[in-house]
């Protein structure tokens, strides 16, 4: 590598420094993401690959700022970029995926660099001089990376292919696709009883170091409160697992909120299917478990414990933010202010149309009957009908205020 001049060395020290502010860094990382997400769909569909992608696309942007602060070429892959490699493999993706998204981030960081250098201030050294410096440095590093992240996929896919793991992650992937009939030998291969009652449920971290064994040690709590045996997970990726519960009868599911606290420590989140029997059941459960987990990968406010049961409405229509808050804005709008006193009226309404009884609410919300009284009767002076008239379109409202905040109104 040549030796940089000294007007060389000075504006890109400026640059690396700008850029690597943290506002510079998220402007950057959501632009590419945002192009890399559009060209691969399968990682769009998929939250936890979407959080590992966001996570590698800005330790590997932090890493090269680092490095072209030096004269010396040093490279260095992120951790974070071969967790991602790691966790296409275990999906059971194609190498082709991973190479699509080097070859998607390259074409974007190469445009961001052209821009870059015709802003003001100008490269001292001059724009050509400065933009090929920064295009040789960026080929030379997204080559280095594909390499390393070539051998990081393939050592998981070994690992993934070889003993027991293996052949158990094979089964898992022919119930969930239909191609491989549950029999009392393959719920032996398993140790899982296909012919139960089936919970699917997702486990994943939602932020912090990832730390798989406290996945696994919460999986096997939430077996224990539930009173279910040993629960058949699956490692579905680095930060989350697949999992199922079987039980002779369908279980209540109640006690898993008490998990909440657990997984607020952990870092962790868990959502969960309905119970379904048998091996259809095993498919069914698991889907409404992705459902759930996808709504609270994406909302704001989600808790720590997210029911498929609670939020089937709004799995539904998933994916139409626009439409649904257009929607909550008409039917509960007067319901969507900050105020804490509405907030404890959406919670009582909610809870209301959930047990249809005055004395459950109270004994849910621990308040008195006439106060829920009060508040289900302040709703529907605001509101301006009764709380039973287009209750399902109310519920499916607040259910979204609960998990997404009020949307703003921009006719106001």
């Amino acid at each position: 590598m040549p030796e940089q001049t000294h007007d060389l060395q000075a504006w890109v020290q400026e640059f690396a420094g700008a850029a690597m502010r943290d506002e510079a860094v998220e402007r950057f990382v959501r632009h590419v993401n945002d192009g890399i997400l559009d060209q691969i769909p399968q990682l769009a569909e998929d939250p936890m690959l979407t959080h590992d992608l966001y996570l590698s696309t800005r330790s590997q942007w932090r890493a090269f700022l680092e490095m072209v602060r030096t004269e010396d070429y040093r490279h260095q892959l992120p951790l974070p970029a071969g967790n991602l490699a790691r966790s296409l493999a275990r999906r059971g993706m194609d190498l082709g995926i991973l190479l699509k998204i080097y070859r998607a981030a390259h074409q974007f960081v190469l445009t961001y660099l052209s821009e870059v250098t015709q802003e003001p201030p100008l490269p001292r050294p001059g724009r050509d001089e400065a933009l090929v410096h920064l295009w040789s440095r960026a080929g030379h590093w997204i080559d280095d990376t594909i390499e390393q992240l070539i051998e990081t996929f393939y050592e998981e896919r070994r690992a993934q292919v070889q003993g027991a793991l293996a052949r158990r992650a094979a089964l898992v992937d022919g119930l969930l696709q239909g191609t491989m009939t549950a029999t009392e030998e393959l719920s032996g291969d398993l140790g899982h009883a296909l012919r139960h009652w089936q919970t699917g449920f997702v486990l994943w971290q939602a932020e912090g170091p990832v730390q798989e064994r406290d996945l696994d040690a919460l999986a096997q709590e939430l077996a224990r409160v539930v009173g279910a045996p040993p629960p058949l997970v699956h490692a579905a990726g680095h930060r989350d697992r697949w999992g199922w519960l079987a039980t002779p009868t369908s279980p209540d599911l109640s006690a898993a909120g008490g998990l909440g606290q657990r997984l607020g420590d952990a870092g962790a989140r868990l959502s969960l299917g309905l119970p379904h029997r048998g091996p259809v059941g095993f498919r069914r459960s698991h889907q409404e478990a992705r459902a759930a987990h996808r709504l609270s990968s994406s909302a704001l406010l989600a808790p720590p414990v997210l029911g498929y049961r609670d939020v089937e409405l709004l799995c539904l229509v998933d994916g139409n933010r626009d439409l649904v808050e257009r929607m909550v804005l008409r039917e509960v709008g007067p319901l969507c202010g900050a105020d804490k006193n509405l907030a404890q009226v959406r919670q009582t309404i909610l809870a209301f149309l959930t047990h249809r009884q005055v004395e459950a609410v109270a004994e849910e919300l621990f308040v008195h009957k006439n106060t829920v009284r009060y508040r289900l009767g302040k709703a529907e002076e605001l509101l301006g009908h009764p709380l039973t008239e287009r209750a399902a379109y109310v519920e499916l409202a607040l259910r979204h205020v609960a998990l997404f905040g009020p949307p703003v109104d921009e006719d106001r």
